[in-house]
């Protein structure tokens, strides 16, 4: 029984990593859509935050079928399975701001054209969603 849990654990760290990889996607196709004006590449960072969403919600459903199911579960798994309860919502919030940045594109007669800076935000926000979550799944505390 606990071979099965500690699987479907496993399972859970590899969706959130799928889910975190969806959202620096999401980043970075919403600010390259800025710089450049790209109109299709701005609706596919939305479409990327609809995928984003679906994610969270297929997690959130795992981490309860998980507390559900698993007869007395040790504080260190409660302390894990909450602590991703709460990062895919952090991550589904920063798809979200993405998908907002996307939809600026559409509302600009251009490109804002390149800027160093708002580039080097996207960078460095890619970056730490990258970090933070490598940081978790292998409980890295110094990445941390």
């Amino acid at each position: 029984m606990r071979n099965r849990f500690d699987n479907q654990l496993a399972e859970m760290n590899d969706e959130l990593i799928s889910m975190g990889a969806l959202c620096e996607n999401a980043i970075a196709s919403a600010v390259k859509a800025l710089l450049e004006g790209d109109i299709k590449l701005a609706a596919a960072a939305i479409r990327i935050d609809q995928e984003i969403d679906r994610k969270e919600r297929e997690i959130e459903s795992m981490c309860l079928k998980l507390l559900l199911l698993q007869q007395q579960p040790v504080a260190s798994d409660l302390r894990l399975i909450s602590s991703v309860l709460k990062m895919i919502t952090d991550i589904e919030r920063i798809g979200d701001q993405a998908s907002d940045i996307a939809e600026i594109v559409t509302y600009l007669s251009g490109a804002c054209g390149h800027n160093t800076h708002i580039d080097q935000m996207a960078q460095a926000t890619i970056k730490m969603v990258t970090d933070s979550l490598d940081a978790f799944v292998r409980r890295d505390l110094t990445l941390a």
